[in-house]
């Protein structure tokens, strides 16, 4: 039984097409991520290996974490791969790192090129975060 929710043109009156199919597009994703975070909720107090059961309590909290912005955020596969390397571009940084090597010209400016992505790619990975 899907659940349809209505929205009177009376309140949507000012809204042109593209207002209208936006506020449909933010309602249906609002609703997705509510029905996540309250399955989340559920498996987390679900002390039985019953049957999952949200409660009308479960989806209030759900709705006051996602509208307070406290919700834990979906993480994309792309930060990932930025934290992954990340961390492998410091972990080149410390195996580079040779007294004697830095002295070549040549390996320096390698060592420098991977100081700068490590840097960046750190900076970013924890703004995105």
């Amino acid at each position: 039984m899907p659940i349809e929710i209505q929205i009177q043109d009376k309140d949507v009156s000012g809204f042109n097409l593209q207002a209208k199919a936006k506020l449909e597009e933010s309602v249906n994703e609002f609703v997705s991520d509510l029905i996540e975070e309250a399955n989340r909720i559920e498996s987390g107090r679900n002390s039985t290996s019953g049957s999952p059961e949200i409660t009308s309590s479960m989806v209030n909290d759900a709705r006051v974490l996602i509208r307070r912005g406290l919700a834990q955020p979906k993480k994309g596969m792309g930060l990932k791969i930025l934290r992954i390397s990340s961390a492998v571009l410091s972990l080149a940084v410390g195996i580079m790192y040779d007294s004697t090597k830095l002295q070549d010209r040549g390996y320096m400016l390698l060592f420098i090129l991977v100081i700068a992505a490590a840097i960046l790619s750190v900076t970013i990975a924890t703004i995105k975060e």
